[in-house]
């Protein structure tokens, strides 16, 4: 008689070992697809400005498990074979879209066929001789990717609660208008 209750308590103890691990792999499976939904949504840019004109995009870092990056760069697996490299290969992956615009007083030649504008960042010339319009635009970022610290205590920081990215724009004629940035999980 003992040995029958020895013998369900151990079934019933694994049973709800398997029914838990089961749960753990769904959420898991879970976690790694709404991560992969989470690379493809348009994510909002925080926007800040430092010095007056550099701005400054701040952006949660969408961390996707190793088995679920191949879905998550599906729309780069091209250009990813072109440079004949392998998903498996790939830390992270950024892609930044910029946008330029102002509007600047043009200087002009002495018989007005030549309008040009430059500064740090563009150089501009159009020519009304030979109807030719020239243009050079520069840009700089910086990225940085941090760690962000799920606990402090005094000056102590321990454990990861998630990673963000900055993202540094010198160019005060240009936006940031979309920031895509994955990286592989553990």
């Amino acid at each position: 008689m003992k040995n029958v209750i020895l013998y369900c308590t151990l079934a019933a103890a694994a049973l709800l070992c398997w029914l838990e691990m089961s749960k753990v792999a769904e959420l898991q499976s879970k976690n790694n697809r709404l991560s992969v939904e989470m690379a493809h949504a348009r994510i909002p840019l925080q926007r800040d400005t430092i010095h007056d004109s550099i701005e400054v995009v701040t952006q949660v870092v969408v961390e996707v498990a190793p088995k679920s990056l191949k879905d998550a760069l599906a729309e780069d697996e091209q250009i990813i074979k072109e440079l004949r490299l392998k998903v498996k290969q790939l830390e992270a992956m950024q892609t930044t879209t910029i946008e330029n615009s102002d509007t600047t007083p043009a200087h002009h030649d002495a018989d007005n066929s030549l309008f040009y504008y430059s500064d740090q960042w563009a150089d501009l010339q159009l020519s009304l001789k030979d109807s030719t319009f020239y243009y050079n635009i520069r840009d700089s970022l910086s990225t940085m990717v941090y760690r962000e610290y799920r606990h402090h205590f005094l000056w102590w920081k321990w454990g990861t609660k998630g990673y963000r990215l900055k993202i540094v724009n010198f160019n005060p004629h240009a936006r940031v208008t979309y920031n895509k940035y994955i990286k592989a999980g553990k």
